[in-house]
């Protein structure tokens, strides 16, 4: 737990605006004193997803994951990643078909990761779209490595 003194040089954030939130935001005041364990629970939490991933079973093409990428499926909550994979073939739905091979292999390869792999794929997928990459093997290889089939 941090100490008033501890929040106030990480944060930026006057003494007395702590003793003021304290009583006005309490929420913000006890987040911002366990500010350290959070950020410790979230770095636990990457590390056991980091060493989760190199167990994944490579399914992918580099062209199945570009795709999936660029069509900029969106997940709001973690039951719509739980089930990605139909979110995806519904917006999709309108050139299925044009590229049904294509469109249902992916279907089915998503299909087939666990929940854990589905977080993790997705969340790939949005942070290379974040970063306003050109989406080319080279940059799939680097994101998605262990997805990929060789």
């Amino acid at each position: 737990m941090l100490s008033n003194k501890e929040i106030s040089q990480n944060f930026e954030v006057q003494i007395n605006t702590l003793y003021n939130w304290r009583k006005s935001k309490p929420k913000l005041y006890r987040y911002l004193r366990n500010a350290d364990y959070n950020f410790e629970q979230s770095k636990e939490i990457n590390i056991l997803l980091k060493r989760f991933a190199e167990e994944i079973e490579a399914r992918f093409l580099p062209e199945e994951i570009a795709f999936f990428v660029e069509s900029g499926v969106e997940a709001r909550s973690i039951d719509d990643v739980e089930h990605i994979e139909r979110i995806f073939i519904v917006q999709q739905h309108k050139t299925l078909h044009k590229n049904s091979d294509l469109l249902l292999s992916i279907y089915d390869k998503i299909s087939q990761l666990g929940i854990i792999e589905k977080y993790i794929f997705y969340k790939r997928a949005y942070n290379l779209r974040a970063e306003q990459k050109k989406i080319d093997e080279e940059v799939v290889r680097e994101y998605f490595s262990e997805f990929l089939l060789s």
